[in-house]
């Protein structure tokens, strides 16, 4: 797990559980392996993405179920600019230092944090822990909580 998502985890003191990949009776080789293996809806499993304007040096993070897309207008949007798009490897290490297979919303900073509201309706969700195979578990609210998200529809049917 990443050293600033444990510090975040540890100064919040909320409760959480930690799921290594490697460590489960299955292969994991996407959201619906590790859904199986623990018995879980495959929303459950969340993905989150830092994205950018494409015309100047604005981001987010949003937290939207694997088996979701995300509806870019909805988060132009939310940050009043024309258009979004996935940032770069590059920017992804400078603004929030995570590998693109573990981006989390916990550790953001500054960055603004939008989850989607379909994420609400389970007990608890699994978010990236800022390494590659290893995902955090924790309610929805909490997530909230600690990030300062913004919970809103960012999801297409």
């Amino acid at each position: 797990m990443h050293l600033k998502i444990v510090q975040a985890l540890d100064q919040a003191g909320v409760p959480h559980s930690v799921h290594f990949h490697n460590l489960m009776r299955v292969a994991i080789r996407g959201p619906r392996d590790f859904a199986e293996a623990l018995g879980y809806e495959v929303g459950r499993i969340s993905k989150s993405l830092l994205l950018r304007a494409t015309d100047r040096e604005t981001f987010c993070v949003v937290v939207v179920s694997s088996d979701r897309r995300v509806a870019l207008e909805r988060i132009a949007g939310f940050l009043q600019v024309k258009r979004v798009q996935m940032a770069n490897k590059e920017e992804l290490l400078r603004i929030l230092d995570y590998p693109t297979t573990g981006v989390s919303p916990i550790g953001a900073g500054s960055v603004p944090v939008l989850m989607d509201e379909r994420l609400m309706l389970f007990s608890s969700v699994l978010i990236g822990a800022g390494a590659v195979g290893i995902e955090i578990e924790i309610s929805p609210d909490t997530l909230k909580k600690i990030t300062g998200a913004v919970v809103m529809d960012i999801a297409q049917d």
